[in-house]
C-alpha cells in the first residue's frame, strides 16, 4: 500500500483528536475499563497469531499494525462507547450487535486486508463475531465492576 507510514500514523493519532470531547471525568471515568481491554484484546490478538486464527502485517518500526489499531481506533471506541451507551445495557448491546456484524460481514475485515492491517487465516467470521461480542461484554462488565468498587 502506498504512504502505509502515514495511513500507520493518521490511524493511530486521529482518534485522540477526538479525546477531548469526551470530557475529563468521562475520560478518568471510562479510562481503566479502556485499558483493560486493548491488554486484553492484545492478549487475543497473540495467542491468535500464535495458533493462525488470523495474521498481521508489519506497520511501523516499533509496533504491528494491529498495535496501532488496538492503541488508535479501538482504545478511543471504547471510551466513546461507555460515555454513549453506559448505564443503557440494552442499546449497549444493540450498538455493539450492528457494529460487530457490520465489522465481520459487511466490510470490516475486507477494510482490514485492504489496508494492511490483518486478515483471517484459520478463524471463520462467525468465531470472530463471537469473539467480539464477547469482548464488548467484557468491556461492559468490567465498568460495572469498576464503578461498584469506586462507590464503595
Amino acid at each position: 500500500m502506498k504512504n502505509s507510514k502515514f495511513f500507520y500514523i493518521s490511524l493511530l493519532i486521529l482518534p485522540w483528536l477526538t479525546v477531548p470531547f469526551l470530557g475529563k471525568s468521562s475520560f478518568k471515568k471510562f479510562l481503566p475499563a479502556a485499558l483493560f481491554m486493548v491488554t486484553l484484546t492484545k492478549t487475543i490478538d497473540l495467542l491468535g497469531e500464535k495458533r493462525k486464527w488470523w495474521h498481521f502485517f508489519k506497520g511501523l518500526p516499533l509496533m504491528d499494525s494491529i498495535t496501532i489499531f488496538n492503541f488508535g481506533p479501538y482504545f478511543v471506541i471504547c471510551l466513546w462507547m461507555l460515555k454513549a451507551f453506559y448505564g443503557k445495557f440494552r442499546l449497549y448491546l444493540i450498538f455493539n450487535l450492528i457494529l460487530h456484524l457490520s465489522f465481520t460481514y459487511l466490510g470490516g475485515i475486507k477494510f482490514f486486508d485492504h489496508f494492511k492491517i490483518g486478515s483471517l487465516v484459520k478463524m471463520k467470521k462467525i468465531q470472530l463475531f463471537a469473539i467480539y461480542s464477547f469482548r464488548s461484554l467484557l468491556l461492559y462488565a468490567f465498568q460495572s465492576i469498576n464503578n461498584k468498587s469506586i462507590k464503595s
